[in-house]
């Protein structure tokens, strides 16, 4: 198994490292930061069907924000890990991410994303998501595992929603009739923290799919 990568990183710098290391068969290999997805993409995925881990498609997030030269903050990328779920849902009739989803006043959030980077607040996220290695009790870098089809159409969907600023992911994940707004406001009134069900996704993006 990889040695634990190491991140340097906190809320004050900019998203990124001088040198990561990662231990490789009988030698080490160091990576600049134009290696990132050696990092957090497992290589050779050929046909998967595994749902993924809510702080791997952060950090696939903060991976193609990282190539497009920007930054995203917690709520933006709450807000994109949501839209790429329900477009992957749509397109491929299965689950993204393996985790429950609810219905917050910015809108749909993963609980493990918000509290993975709660410490950076409202400004840029610059260090990645990590999850607990239970084979060898450390915390590693959260790595995504998908076919490269998969990958390419959720690279193309996370690109297209970095280039909206924060407000309008809110605004857009607030429209009328979507899956957050039917939660939200269940029964007629707020229901702060309601889940946000599959089903009412697939069918909330199959439809934004059609028009």
């Amino acid at each position: 198994m990889p040695a634990a990568v190491r991140l340097a990183g906190i809320c004050s710098r900019r998203l990124g490292w001088r040198r990561s290391r990662l231990a490789a068969g009988a030698g080490t290999r160091y990576a600049q930061r134009r290696n990132f997805s050696d990092f957090v993409h497992i290589q050779g995925i050929k046909d998967l069907n595994v749902n993924q881990n809510p702080k791997a498609i952060a950090n696939l997030i903060l991976e193609v924000a990282n190539t497009l030269g920007t930054r995203a903050s917690n709520l933006s990328v709450n807000k994109i890990a949501y839209f790429a779920h329900g477009s992957y849902l749509a397109k491929y009739k299965k689950p993204l991410i393996d985790a429950k989803i609810e219905a917050w006043q910015f809108g749909p959030v993963f609980r493990e994303i918000y509290h993975e980077f709660k410490k950076c607040g409202d400004k840029p996220i610059n260090f990645f998501a990590k999850e607990l290695n239970l084979e060898t009790g450390e915390m590693e870098v959260a790595r995504y595992e998908l076919p490269v089809e998969e990958e390419e159409f959720l690279r193309d969907v996370i690109e297209s929603y970095l280039k909206m600023t924060p407000g309008y992911l809110v605004e857009k994940s607030h429209l009328a009739d979507s899956p957050w707004h039917n939660a939200w406001y269940h029964e007629g009134r707020i229901n702060p923290g309601m889940e946000i069900s599959d089903t009412a996704i697939l069918e909330y993006f199959t439809d934004q799919v059609r028009h």
